[in-house]
């Protein structure tokens, strides 16, 4: 085969993914070639080696590369013009620029590549070739990418890609300009990034604005280099506004030639310019900048462009969950707009947005509130009629077994919305034509779909009162999707069974059928979702055998409830387990288990446990008087009891009934109480190890109340000791309310040493838990406790590393509360810095602050903050 059907043949199957076939092709091919007799063969045997390098760099030791450069230099010995020299080095260039196609590389292998990147710019730069110059220019630009994942000196690589910069601009092509603007752009923007010396960025940047927009191919940069000055402008103090002017007409101004490169350039730079304004700016120009992007792509010639516009405007508006109002409206307007669009390859994405706005009206819960107050009005009935529009405008879509199951989607939705509105004939209807219109195409396909229709197809039969219909359907759920390869799939058929038998509207009888058949299907299935199901059923099953009188049975079930799931790791797995085996030790001392009918212990139990319910229905009633006077009798009949089962209704009445007393405020009472309940009988159980937890927690804040600071100190330690390697989430809990309770105590008797270290301890306490929201609070409280000490005791680097810590705690929430706490201490943090004299990192704070969305600032906040930032940056010069 010859040089050039062989680089034919070798690219065809790379195109086609056949990378194996394209390699062994070019290493049979090469390593039979004859030697050059011209440029074109030349050229063409540079251009395979360079494939083959491509895919041998990754795989192949260094030594296999080389040999492939050595073979080529002695195919193309004697042929030296230029076009053939630029061939010749762009073969080599495969072994350095692969890097960029790969994540997480081994930073030696970034050194090696580096030092090749290196090499090869010192061999080329000096050629008398412009083509061997632009390649030198690739590998310059790759060195440097490179020392800036390896995290070296940003302020030497923006020097070295000035001196690239400057270097090319005698340089005529274009992709020599393109790189020149790149080294430009990456210099500056890594100055800004690294709050280096701006001293002329502006003015390059202008530059890059200037020439990118005339330069084919290059608008990115234009776009790009115009938001970095924006960003420049708002950290001066400008406007968020004023800033982004400039970008939003370049972006109206249609850069680069028309198609779908410049759809994804300005849907891209839209989102950006979007991302700098905060509220109803951001809304406002949301609405303005893509309204106008949707204008001029519905009459764009390539539909890969319309298509794309369509979906990012989707990205851009959310899941239906999170639409807004504004977000509505943009979706009502492409609708509108593209509505003439009848071209069956911006068919999907024209879908997309028809059957979204379909979803919105109709979702349950509306928009989320968070994101913008004026949430879309609910409307299930205009979303019917938008979801039948939607079927009848992309009817075609049901002879495509590729877009059958979008249609099946549509009218689940659909079915799910006429059922709100009390029209289950309809939704009935619905549900059925879903299932027939996808089985009519004669594939097993839309198997998720299909499955979510027979699952509320059973329900609504169920509500309407058709037990039998209802059975029937779900018996075709389980029979065709029970075994189903995906888990997703077979949850639903699980759901099927496990709705119907808590449904107050099936039969005892029928229910325990139901559990019966889920156990035989599903009780050895591998899906967390499932075994979920599985381990209710199974508490259930115990519950009804218990309360029909088969004691024996239901601890049975609960044993192998236990012995099923005991070790289970997910946590409401665990939950069933925790009440299965407060239960089992319940239910063992119930007349059936182990103890006969008329056993005098067991009868002094039940006796006792009566009591203790009916006072706590007497709480509920708010009779707490006669509730006390049998909390009161359980108390006293029980005191001194060697039996662990009386013991724990005694600590249970004196749990409920401090309980009462301290919402009450009654802190001597509750301090007698809580005496009494932290002493627990050996054997106890966890259900004791919590009420005795609780009860050193209210000691605690009894005597605190009462003045007795240290007394208070004392409790809460005891209950440090006491949880302290616990796993149970309810002791851990107790014991972080205790431990910071603590801690301000500490800090209110004015022992400052104790209370720091104390206020350490309540983040250490709360990093052995599970994280939760109330955890993170109290750790935030805790430390901007303790920066205030350190502060006070003029260790003002200590209270910078408290306020740090804070903020870590802050990261990616949503909490108001723990907010309130973050931008606190992100402001006295910045304070901190200033006091030390660090102005560099005081004006560091203060970007982020004002870079940090999350922070939720006001734009006058914003605006300080800007302002600050600059005084700090004049005063670290």
């Amino acid at each position: 085969m010859g040089i050039f059907s062989l680089l034919e043949e070798a690219r065809a199957r790379i195109d086609e993914g056949e990378q194996g076939a394209a390699r062994a092709l070019l290493v049979e091919g090469l390593a039979g070639a004859t030697s050059a007799t011209g440029a074109d063969e030349a050229c063409a045997l540079a251009e395979a080696t360079g494939l083959l390098i491509g895919l041998d760099v990754e795989i192949e030791q260094p030594e296999t590369i080389d040999r492939h450069l050595e073979r080529l230099a002695a195919l193309t010995d004697g042929v030296d013009d230029e076009r053939t020299a630029e061939a010749l080095a762009y073969a080599e260039l495969p072994r350095i620029e692969f890097v960029h196609g790969l994540d997480d590389v081994d930073p030696v292998l970034h050194v090696e590549v580096l030092q090749r990147a290196v090499a090869l710019d010192a061999r080329w730069r000096d050629s008398p070739h412009a083509g061997v110059r632009r390649a030198a220019a690739e590998a310059a630009l790759t060195a440097q990418m490179i020392r800036k994942w390896l995290g070296q000196s940003p302020s030497s690589i923006a020097v070295a890609l000035d001196e690239l910069a400057l270097r090319l601009g005698g340089e005529a092509d274009q992709r020599s300009a393109s790189i020149r603007l790149e080294a430009m752009f990456t210099a500056s923007r890594l100055r800004v990034e690294n709050d280096l010396d701006l001293s002329g960025v502006p003015e390059v940047l202008d530059l890059v604005v200037r020439e990118a927009r005339s330069g084919p191919g290059s608008a990115g940069f234009a776009l790009d280099a115009a938001l970095l000055l924006a960003d420049i402008a708002i950290a001066e103090g400008a406007p968020a506004l004023e800033a982004v002017a400039p970008v939003r007409r370049l972006l109206a101004d249609g850069l680069g030639e028309p198609g779908v490169q410049r759809a994804r350039r300005e849907t891209r730079h839209l989102e950006e310019i979007l991302d700098r304004l905060d509220g109803a700016d951001r809304d406002a120009v949301a609405a303005e900048e893509w309204s106008a992007l949707l204008g001029r792509y519905a009459a764009d010639a390539d539909a890969d462009a319309r298509s794309l516009v369509l979906s990012d405007l989707l990205r851009h508006v959310g899941p239906t969950a999170y639409a807004t109002a504004s977000g509505l409206a943009l979706l009502r307007e492409a609708d509108r707009v593209f509505l003439s669009d009848d071209d069956p390859r911006s068919a999907l994405a024209r879908f997309g947005v028809a059957a979204r706005i379909a979803s919105v009206l109709g979702h349950p819960d509306g928009a989320t509130a968070a994101r913008e107050p004026s949430s879309p009005e609910r409307d299930p009935v205009a979303a019917v009629a938008a979801s039948f529009a939607v079927e009848e405008r992309f009817a075609a879509f049901w002879d495509d077994v590729e877009t059958v199951p979008m249609m099946a989607a549509l009218l689940l939705d659909r079915a799910l919305r006429q059922s709100d509105l009390g029209g289950r004939d309809d939704a009935l209807s619905t549900l059925a034509r879903l299932s027939a219109n996808v089985r009519s195409t004669g594939r097993d396909i839309a198997r998720s779909e299909r499955v979510q229709a027979g699952y509320w197809e059973s329900r609504f039969l169920r509500d309407a009162g058709q037990q039998d219909a209802s059975r029937k359907a779900i018996d075709e759920v389980l029979a065709e999707f029970s075994a189903d390869p995906s888990g997703d799939v077979r949850r639903w058929a699980a759901n099927a069974l496990w709705s119907a038998w808590r449904s107050d509207l099936t039969g005892q009888t029928e229910s325990r059928e139901l559990r019966r058949l889920f156990a035989e299907r599903f009780a050895d299935d591998p899906d967390v979702r499932i075994r979920r199901l599985d381990a209710t059923r199974m508490l259930g099953d115990a519950v009804e055998s218990h309360e029909q009188g088969s004691t024996g049975a239901a601890i049975d079930l609960l044993r192998a409830l236990d012995a099923r799931f005991g070790d289970a790791d997910d946590d409401d797995i665990q939950d069933t387990v925790r009440r299965a085996r407060e239960n089992l030790r319940i239910l063992s001392l119930m007349p059936g288990a182990d103890a006969a009918s008329g056993d005098a212990a067991t009868e002094r139990y039940r006796s006792l446990r009566d009591r203790l319910y009916a006072a706590d229905e007497l709480a509920e009633k708010g009779r707490v008087a006669e509730a006390e006077g049998l909390w009161r009798g359980v108390v006293e009949e029980s005191a001194g009891t060697d039996d662990v089962d009386v013991a724990m209704l005694r600590l249970a009445a004196l749990d409920a009934w401090a309980g009462w007393l301290q919402d009450a405020k009654y802190w001597e009472q509750v301090a007698t109480l809580a005496r009494q309940a932290t002493v627990i009988r050996a054997g106890s159980d966890l259900r004791a190890e919590r009420v005795q937890a609780r009860a050193y927690l209210r000691l605690g804040m009894a005597l605190g109340a009462l003045g007795d600071p240290r007394g208070a100190i004392a409790a809460y330690e005891a209950l440090d000791a006491l949880a302290e390697g616990e796993t149970d989430g309810e002791l851990a809990t107790t014991r972080q309310q205790g431990v910071y309770n603590r801690a301000i105590m500490i800090d209110e008797i004015g022992d400052v040493a104790g209370a720091l270290a104390a206020y350490e301890h309540v983040v250490a306490v709360h990093g052995q838990s599970v994280d939760t929201a109330s955890g993170r609070l109290r750790c935030a409280k805790a430390l901007r406790n303790q920066a205030i000490l350190f502060g006070g005791l003029g260790r003002t680097a200590e209270a910078a590393g408290a306020h740090r810590r804070v903020l870590d705690i802050g990261a990616g929430t949503a909490d108001a509360d723990l907010m309130v706490r973050v931008r606190a201490s992100a402001f006295d943090l910045a304070a901190c810095f200033a006091a030390l004299g660090d102005h560099a990192s005081e004006a560091a704070t203060y970007a982020w602050i004002r870079s940090a969305p999350h922070l939720g600032l006001s734009a006058a906040e914003v605006r300080s903050a800007a302002r600050a930032e600059k005084v700090a940056r004049r005063r670290a010069r």
